[in-house]
């Protein structure tokens, strides 16, 4: 248990958000606020991400899962960030979306140790931090 609770503090830490203990895993907890342009509306909507590890083994070797919310224009590189990411993704890792016009989920699923998902997700974040104004996460 005290290498879970390792992991889920450095996880925690790479992704800046609190973490939630649970007996084989942990759920990070972390929200994102969506400014969304529709037309001629304008509607601003906090979203909370699904980011979790689980079966954890004592080799560290987890199965991570994200759900990710983004803007349609955001994809493209939130994508590429978190491909591109100096670690290479694992063989078991899979990846699926759901989009309409003004929202796109991303989920995605590894089986690899938590802390390098949780740095591939981050740094795939921390660029759509630096894009523009329209993005705040808390």
């Amino acid at each position: 248990m005290e290498r879970l609770e390792e992991v889920a503090e450095k996880v925690g830490m790479l992704l800046k958000s609190e973490v939630e203990l649970q007996p084989k895993g942990c759920i990070v907890k972390k929200k994102r606020t969506l400014e969304i342009h529709a037309n001629t509306s304008f509607f601003s909507c906090t979203l909370d991400f699904d980011i979790s590890f689980g079966r954890f083994r004592e080799d560290g070797m987890a199965h991570n899962k994200a759900e990710i919310y983004l803007l349609p224009e955001e994809f493209p590189c939130f994508l590429s960030n978190f491909n591109a990411y100096p670690i290479p993704l694992p063989t078991d890792f899979n990846q699926r979306l759901i989009s309409n016009p003004n929202i796109v989920c991303v989920h995605l699923e590894s089986k690899e140790r938590p802390e390098y998902f949780a740095e591939r997700l981050a740094a795939a974040l921390e660029v759509l931090e630096e894009l523009d104004g329209q993005i705040y996460m808390n």
